[in-house]
This record gives C-alpha cells, structure tokens and sequence, in this order.
C-alpha cells in the first residue's frame, strides 16, 4: 500500500483554519491533514472579548468589545462565498446585520478642517459638497486623460493624474487609511484599487467605466464559484441586497470558533496549537517536505499550505526569496473607549470617520488613522442590561505613521531614543499614550468632553501587509520561483499575497484548498496521492488575472 498522503497547514489564523476547513470538505477521506499553530489559541487578528460592564458588575450585563475586524461586506464574489460558509457552520441564528438604511450604513464621515463631513451618497450630493465640490472640475478631465501606460502605480500618482491632487489627499488617502492604514504614496493601485486600473484600462475613464459598470475583476475561478453559490443558496442575494455589513452577537472572533469547533468535531484535521515551526526542508525526490518544530518531532508531508505571513515563511527556507520580503507590515494601536450613554452622546451617529493624509502630521492627531462609533454600528452585540447603555468608540492609530506617532512619546520620555519598546518597561507608558491619543481625538473631534469608564489598548504588530508598487508583478514571479523550487511541495496563501480583508483571506483560502485537491487522484489501492508536477500549485495563479 502506498503511504498515506498528508498535507500540512501553517497558520491558525482565518486564513489557515479555512484552508483546513476546505481541505477537510473536499479532499479524499485517505488524506490526512494537519493545521499548525505557534501560539496557544486560533483565529489570528479575529479577536473579540466580552467584557463585564463597569455599570453592572452582577453580571446581568456585559459589553462585546473588538481588537482587530469588528464587520464583513455581504457584496461581491468573496462576500458571498464567507456568507455559504457561514451558513454551512449554522451561523445564521448569529448573524448582527446592518440595514442599507441605516445611520451606520449611511452616514460615514471624513475629518477635515477641524469639522467631521458626512460623505455624499450621490453625484448630486458631491457636487455641493464642501471638500469636494471645488474639485470636480478638475476631476472632469478624467473624461479625457489618457492612460499612464504603465503596468502599475501608486494609488497616489494614479488619482492625482485622473482626479487631481486634492481628491487623492482629502478623500482618497483617507478610504486608505481605513482598509490598510497605509501610505497613499507608496501602496500599489492595482493591487489595492484594482476596479480603478482596470476602468481606466478597459474604458479609458474611471466616470465611464463606472457609467458602464465595468471594472469588476472577477477570474474564471471567480464567476464558476457566483454560480455555484447563486445556484445552491439563491436566498443569500436577498440578504446581500438589504444589508451593508454584519458580524456576529458574540464578535467576529465567532467565526473563527466555529471553525475550529467544526474541524475538531469533524476529526479530519489534527490542530496542533503552541508549536512554532523552525524550518522547511523540501525533497522533491521523495516529495517530501519536513516540517521542524520548536522542542516537538518534525512533521512530515507531502504538500505544505503556508497561512503565515511572507516574512515568517521566509525565515523558515533554505533560499531567500525577495518577493517574501519586499512589502513592509505596519503596527496599529487599537483603541476601546466605553463611556456611559448618559454622559456621552454621539452627535452626529453612523458608522465612524477616517483621518485624511491632509491632516495628519506629527502635531496633529498623533498618527490617528480614524473611530468606529461601535455602539451604533452593532448595539445588539451588548448583552442584558448593558444595551444601549454605553457609547462604545474604537480608535485606530499610526500604521504607516506608527513609528512617527511613537517617537513623540520617546521624545517627551526622557529615554533619549527615537523609538520605544512595545514590551517590557515601556509597555504601560506606550499603552498609556495611545490612550490618551484616542481621548483627546474623541474630545476634539466629537466633543465629547466625559471620561470612558473602560479603556481598552491593544498594540497588533505588523498586522497590516502593504502592497507597495509593483506588488502583482512580484507575486507573478514568485508564483514561478515556487512551481520551480518546490514543484506543489509548498504553495501558499492569506492576507501577505492577494487581498488583505477577512473575505479575501477565506476566498483564497478555498481556491488554494480546491487546487491542491484537484491534484489528488484514487489509486488503485483507495490511496490519494499527488499527482500534476506539470501544473504545481503555489496559490498565486489568481495574480495573472488581475
């Protein structure tokens, strides 16, 4: 009998757990499949705490707080397929949606000129708008402007020459801001906004394209998985179509839970949690990749699915690939506020506002990227007597200006350093400063004067990936150095690669999964073994289509 075919996932995160998930759902059951975790618990950036609520301590009440992605979009291809999965785990019944009509959904804002501006919902209401009308005549030229020719750009140089400087530094810069907490200058527009590169190419005009409903980059892959989706669960459209965004009654985090409570019931994948992986060595003579972990026995599989972060996954090979290096990841400082409702209130409700690069600087904001006003987004998420009760706020600040924010405080400390540790000594005085960061914006900005009676810091480092210019071009080329190297030994997959949000990492979590079984065949044994060296998957084909 042939040995049994075994394939290991590195990276408990959401893009790890859903890798083993899939894998667990399609592969033959002779497979066997492994999921490893360095650190004591799954889910990754997902992480929501249920707090007690300092009002009532009798635990009639408590408070749902985020640390890292509070919501998720329904729309698109990747919205729909996180929503069959979460239904496939019996997620419904748990399931916080927010209207299309609600403030949350409606109203988002933008701080500018010491006031907060409700973005227009229409062409009509941009027109008249206070930040934006003195720029569309300019921006009409987008109707005329050629292409750059190039194969890429900064998000930056690529509204500046369509739109003009002022739309990429008050509106733009700040949509940047709260998707990747990065530097409008320097992340890459086709890898980012890549609806925009395709309109101008496809339409010569982002207005056109827009007019003509084009843009959508949607691969083979993409459309084949719509339909299956459309076909199986035609009921998600309704869902799709009247909701903006949702989470869970107990915090994304449920998503993750349910995930790894679904593989452990399923008893197809083995979790391997507080084990840190040291290195790979690959033998595509035996097809044979040994996985060595830290104080443990070395793994032993025939295929590797790396979840990790490229940086993390570099440290663990032989030969240096630059494409895993190239791309920096910032550090956010999240920030939890709760306040009392009857000392607190929130004039101007919606679902938060955002920084732009045009007011931010090292005296103003101290690397504030921008609130979510929680408590109006998802209310019902506080549990007994605690809803409605509290303002709960969350503010994000430095990513891309992290080190630039810290060095403030290093400056004022009297250490003499241009930076601060984030652990040790310094831990409570750098929690200490992002509090006081995100007290003094929430009184500035919402003029909400009272004290939190709960603050929350929570310091996530390099969590963000920036896919500075050229970033598809790069994943092309490691796409190739991976089907040479290790010949669909190792392949990979999540936010470091080819799309950073939670529905992106599920999306490529699946594709990845279904490529690598697609791989397998029944021999004659019962046995699934690897078969297609001529076609190897690395988990990076998706780059050629966009």
């Amino acid at each position: 009998m042939a040995p049994r075919t075994h394939i290991a996932v590195l990276g408990g995160g959401i893009s790890g757990l859903s890798t083993a998930w899939y894998l667990a759902r399609t592969a033959p059951s002779s497979v066997k499949i492994t999921l490893i975790e360095g650190t004591k618990r799954t889910g990754g950036w997902l992480h929501s705490d249920r707090v007690a609520d300092p009002h009532h301590p009798n635990g009639k009440g408590s408070i749902l707080l985020e640390r890292g992605p509070r919501s998720l979009r329904p729309q698109g291809v990747s919205g729909l397929n996180t929503l069959e999965m979460v239904r496939e785990l019996g997620l419904d019944s748990k399931i916080e949606p927010v209207s299309k009509t609600s403030p949350a959904a409606k109203n988002r804002y933008i701080y500018s000129h010491k006031t907060l501006h409700k973005l227009p919902s229409s062409i009509m209401g941009a027109l008249t708008h206070p930040l934006l009308a003195a720029k569309i005549p300019r921006a009409g030229l987008d109707l005329v402007k050629r292409g750059s020719g190039q194969d890429d750009e900064s998000i930056q140089d690529f509204v500046t020459r369509r739109f003009g400087k002022g739309f990429s530094d008050d509106l733009i810069s700040a949509m940047v801001h709260g998707i990747y907490a990065g530097d409008v200058s320097k992340l890459s527009v086709r890898s980012t906004f890549g609806i925009l590169y395709h309109m101008e190419k496809d339409y010569g005009s982002i207005v056109l394209g827009m007019l003509m409903g084009g843009g959508a980059v949607e691969t083979p892959w993409d459309l084949t998985l719509k339909e299956k989706i459309v076909k199986e669960m035609p009921n998600l459209q309704e869902f799709v179509d009247k909701t903006s965004i949702y989470s869970f009654t107990d915090g994304l985090e449920e998503l993750s839970r349910s995930l790894e409570k679904n593989l452990v019931k399923g008893g197809r994948v083995d979790i391997q949690k507080d084990s840190v992986v040291e290195k790979l060595d690959a033998n595509l003579d035996s097809r044979d990749v040994r996985i060595s972990i830290k104080g443990q026995e070395a793994v032993h599989a025939n295929t590797v699915i790396s979840a990790l972060p490229p940086l993390k996954l570099q440290k663990l090979l032989s030969k240096q690939y630059s494409e895993l290096t190239y791309n920096p990841s910032v550090t956010v400082a999240v920030v939890n506020l709760v306040y009392s409702a009857e000392q607190a209130r929130l004039a101007s409700p919606g679902f938060g506002y955002l920084i732009p690069r045009s007011e931010n600087s090292a005296v103003n904001h101290r690397g504030l990227l921008g609130v979510v006003f929680d408590s109006c987004a998802i209310p019902e998420q506080d549990k007994g007597e605690s809803q409605g009760k509290t303002l709960k706020l969350t503010a994000m600040i430095g990513g891309h200006m992290f080190n630039e924010a810290l060095s403030q405080l290093a400056s004022g400390s009297g250490s003499g350093a241009s930076t601060l540790e984030l652990s040790g000594s310094h831990k409570e005085d750098v929690n200490e400063f992002f509090a006081k960061t995100a007290m003094d914006a929430v009184k500035k900005h919402l003029k909400i004067d009272a004290t939190p009676e709960l603050v929350k810091v929570h310091i996530h480092q390099e969590c963000i990936p920036q896919y500075l210019v050229g970033h598809l071009q790069r994943m092309q080329t490691l796409d190739q150095s991976l089907r040479k190297d290790f010949d669909g030994l190792l392949s990979v997959t999540g936010a470091g690669y080819l799309g950073v949000s939670v529905n992106d990492c599920i999306k490529n979590a699946r594709e990845v999964a279904e490529a690598v079984v697609s791989k397998l065949e029944e021999e004659d044994d019962g046995e699934a073994q690897l078969v297609g060296r001529q076609e190897a998957i690395t988990g990076l084909e998706r780059s050629w289509f966009l």
